[in-house]
């Protein structure tokens, strides 16, 4: 078994298999995903939560940028704010800025046309999506100088 926050293993297995500047998608309960980018985490409403999922990710994996549902601001404030908390502990940690931003959802729609793949949650307010780009790792988080 792993010894890393991440237990999922066709998820672990996304990530594992990211290079600098692919991307994924973290999108709420709504959004309609084609069955080969689908990583189905939704157990019910609100289970996982988009910053559940965003949180653990974070941990696994060296964040270049982060694209957000500009429309997360107006129907999720609440998530809107733990993800802005969620990048700076993420920077931090990385030791390394992260760069963010907010596209409308209609050009923000057409990001799921170039994900390596897309993780569905149980969140249930509308809009509330982001895109993580994978930054690079050659040396483990905490050594980097």
């Amino acid at each position: 078994m792993r010894n890393g926050a991440l237990l999922n293993g066709p998820l672990t297995a996304l990530i594992g298999d990211l290079g600098h500047s692919d991307k994924i998608m973290i999108v709420d309960a709504g959004w309609p995903i084609q069955k080969e980018l689908r990583y189905d985490l939704c157990l019910t409403h609100g289970i996982p939560r988009l910053t559940d999922v965003f949180s653990v990710v974070a941990e696994e994996l060296s964040i270049e940028r982060v694209i957000i549902d500009s429309e997360m601001r107006s129907h999720g404030p609440e998530v809107y704010a733990e993800v802005e908390r969620i990048i700076a502990a993420t920077a931090e940690a990385q030791q390394e800025a992260i760069a963010v931003d907010h596209e409308p959802h209609v050009t923000f729609k057409e990001h799921a046309k170039t994900v390596k793949g897309i993780v569905r949650t149980g969140e249930c307010i509308p809009y509330c999506n982001l895109v993580i780009v994978a930054g690079l790792a050659f040396e483990p988080k905490g050594q980097r100088r």
